[in-house]
């Protein structure tokens, strides 16, 4: 048994040795000992319920992936626990993105002089979000607003567009992925942000 976070596994290794081979009735098994435990350490860390869902799912995956390797693991708590201090960090990095992103959205941009090169680069930036959001459908676009631009819980927009909370967080999780490919591919954003960070430490 792994002592990892208490959790108890029955014949670990043997359990381990099946998902090795692909049986998905082990893997549920494993799924469903570690889900809590997961869920609860990923939520600790980035205090988001949304993100904290979306660490188990890329956990558990990348162990389904990676499953000819679990042989080798001599105590897979600890590997689980590691991974998921590692989805956690990564998480943690492209929330600070994009909350800087959103910063950016929200400026006043009547108040920057308009003749400095640092209101180019903020217009640029502006400009390079509001396109990336605009590619959205029209109910990914209104759950993305409503949550990253108006702060509303799930649960609010679910019932404010009469939808339930699951929707909510489909519609979310793609519209993110999908202004974040775009903003990424963007490498004069990438510059923008890379120099106003610099600046400010």
């Amino acid at each position: 048994m792994s002592s990892v976070w208490n959790i108890e596994i029955e014949n670990e290794k043997s359990l381990v040795a099946k998902i090795a081979e692909g049986n998905h009735k082990a893997f549920t098994s494993l799924f469903k000992n570690c889900y809590n435990k997961v869920y609860s350490y990923a939520m600790k860390i980035c205090q988001s319920e949304f993100v904290a869902e979306e660490i188990v799912q890329d956990v558990f995956m990348k162990i389904w992936i990676n499953k000819a390797s679990l042989p080798g693991i001599e105590n897979i708590g600890g590997y689980i626990f590691t991974m998921t201090r590692n989805q956690a960090l990564q998480a943690l990095k492209k929330i600070a993105l994009e909350t800087h992103c959103n910063a950016v959205k929200n400026l006043d941009w009547t108040e920057l002089d308009k003749q400095t090169e640092n209101y180019i680069n903020y217009k640029d930036a502006k400009m390079i979000l509001d396109k990336a959001i605009a590619t959205l459908p029209s109910q990914q676009k209104l759950v993305y607003h409503m949550c990253h631009m108006e702060g509303m819980k799930h649960q609010e927009v679910a019932n404010q567009l009469s939808i339930s909370r699951l929707t909510v967080k489909v519609h979310l999780r793609q519209a993110v992925k999908t202004v974040r490919e775009i903003v990424l591919s963007n490498t004069s954003f990438l510059f923008f942000l890379i120099v106003n960070q610099l600046f400010e430490k």
